[in-house]
């Protein structure tokens, strides 16, 4: 598995060692966010796609189990409770952003854009490589126009000294569903590695775009090590011993991550010198769970349950594509707060919330927040 270069290392371990002593939920007005808007995928997506006309979802949000632990129902959002983008709300004393898609909702704290399926490129880019993908698809170019409609809508000419002064963007992640349809469409690693620098590029075009609109404060997370998640595990399993870490996860896909990361990085630099009076972080959203599998104990998680699924049905990754998790036979465990893995590709409410102890710290001091 790639491994961070030794100051990366050095700055994430005192990143690490501080989010031990920190709860979210003690940034408050110290920062002075008052509006949160998500562009993502089902990562964060909060509703959006069970509202999206045509859409049929694979992992079934919209039913039990998901939802269970903190809603007591499914509310569209990927995992049994909170996910990462309701725990940053909540540091800054927000309230949970409602889904764009949701129109009797409140939108007076900021919208939650996200998708499930989304992917950062469009869909023509895709498909003039041979690889299909959803009708339905919301592409981050398409959650840009709602995002730009909704300031037009709600604050007009006001919009660029609202996100100015008061704002955060989170951008994503963005990456995820690109590489995982050229993955799952029997593209090999080596091809869907040439792929990265156009979706890097894309991104890059759409921080851009939020820092004309008046952005100043942009949050963007990396893609999570691939090989670690019981999808990857379950449906490109490696033949070598040796292709798997001391973890159980698969090297090359956690290496291939790892390189979308290091180009992302490579980028948000790019950008920050081109725009000194923008501040953009990178969410170690990568490291950040591999924090949580390595010290698993530590944070509460069960070790020998640590790359298996909640909610699944059987196997040694309780992942199968075939009955799913929201699927009518399809039980979850009876201590999800135990487990790093809800369904397979999305993590547990436990696990969104000490991810987020760990990089909302480092985002908060970056934002020059204090805590």
């Amino acid at each position: 598995m790639a491994s961070l270069s030794l100051p990366k290392v050095s700055f994430f371990l005192l990143v690490i060692t501080l989010a031990f002593f920190f709860s979210p939920s003690a940034a408050q007005t110290k920062c002075n966010i008052r509006t949160v808007y998500q562009l993502g995928d089902s990562l964060a997506d909060a509703g959006n796609v069970i509202r999206t006309p045509g859409a049929s979802i694979i992992f079934r949000a919209n039913q039990a189990p998901y939802g269970e632990t903190f809603f007591r129902r499914p509310t569209g959002r990927f995992s049994n409770g909170r996910i990462i983008i309701d725990y940053i709300s909540s540091a800054f004393k927000l309230s949970f952003l409602n889904a764009y898609l949701d129109r009797g909702a409140s939108f007076s704290q900021g919208v939650n854009f996200a998708v499930a399926g989304a992917t950062a490129l469009n869909s023509s880019f895709w498909a003039a490589r041979g690889i299909r993908l959803p009708t339905w698809n919301t592409p981050l170019a398409a959650q840009l126009g709602w995002f730009k409609s909704h300031l037009q809508s709600t604050c007009g000419s006001n919009c660029a000294q609202n996100l100015r002064s008061s704002s955060l963007i989170v951008m994503g992640e963005w990456g995820g569903n690109d590489y995982y349809n050229g993955f799952f469409q029997n593209k090999q690693l080596p091809e869907v590695r040439t792929y990265v620098p156009f979706v890097v590029a894309g991104i890059m075009r759409s921080i851009k775009d939020v820092i004309q609109l008046g952005a100043t404060r942009i949050l963007v997370p990396g893609i999570y090590p691939l090989g670690c998640l019981p999808l990857y595990l379950t449906t490109f399993p490696d033949s070598n011993a040796n292709g798997y870490d001391q973890l159980g996860c698969l090297r090359n896909y956690n290496d291939f991550a790892s390189y979308h990361n290091r180009y992302l990085n490579r980028g948000l630099a790019s950008l920050q010198r081109e725009f000194p009076n923008v501040r953009i972080v990178y969410g170690d959203y990568y490291g950040a769970l591999l924090t949580l599998l390595r010290s698993a104990s530590s944070f509460g998680f069960n070790q020998n349950t640590l790359l298996t699924a909640c909610c699944g049905t059987g196997g040694r990754y309780n992942f199968n594509f075939r009955t799913v998790c929201g699927s009518a036979s399809v039980r979850a465990c009876s201590n999800p707060a135990q487990y790093v893995h809800w369904d397979g590709i999305h993590l547990t409410d436990e696990a969104h919330r000490r991810m987020t102890d760990i990089v909302v710290k480092d985002m908060l001091s970056r934002f020059s927040c204090t805590v």
